[in-house]
């Protein structure tokens, strides 16, 4: 059975790629995708997103972007939580520039991702949809 942080990699590659098939078998069906934000309405992907049906909504959101950058910069794994560090940079759809770094706590159990918690400068991701 692949690691915690095999899972974690694994999602953040298909993330990259754009692969809802391989997304879908990484996380539990009951998944829970929270991108912290104070006005969830600015960006299509900030707010919860619940269960698989969801979640396709919301990386169907991510392609109204293009990335240019996007580095891990570090991982922690304790057991099934797993943090990373990531920087991410992109043009909005707007033609803007946007730049951020996230800090992202996935939660995993049997071998699934069953919620991952998103942080990050959400004036600077917004900016570049305004």
């Amino acid at each position: 059975m692949p690691s915690n942080a095999d899972i974690v990699d694994a999602m953040s590659d298909a993330i990259a790629r754009g692969d809802a098939l391989t997304i879908m078998g990484l996380v539990s069906r009951d998944i829970c995708w929270t991108a912290h934000a104070a006005d969830p309405g600015d960006v299509p992907w900030f707010g919860v997103f619940r269960g698989k049906r969801e979640l396709v909504g919301l990386f169907e959101a991510f392609t109204t972007v293009q990335y240019t950058d996007v580095s891990r910069k570090a991982m922690l794994v304790d057991g099934d939580l797993v943090m990373t560090w990531v920087h991410v940079a992109f043009i909005g759809p707007t033609g803007r520039p946007g730049e951020t770094d996230e800090a992202l706590i996935w939660r995993l159990a049997d071998g699934k991702v069953v919620s991952v918690d998103v942080f990050f400068d959400t004036a600077a991701v917004a900016a570049a949809f305004g």
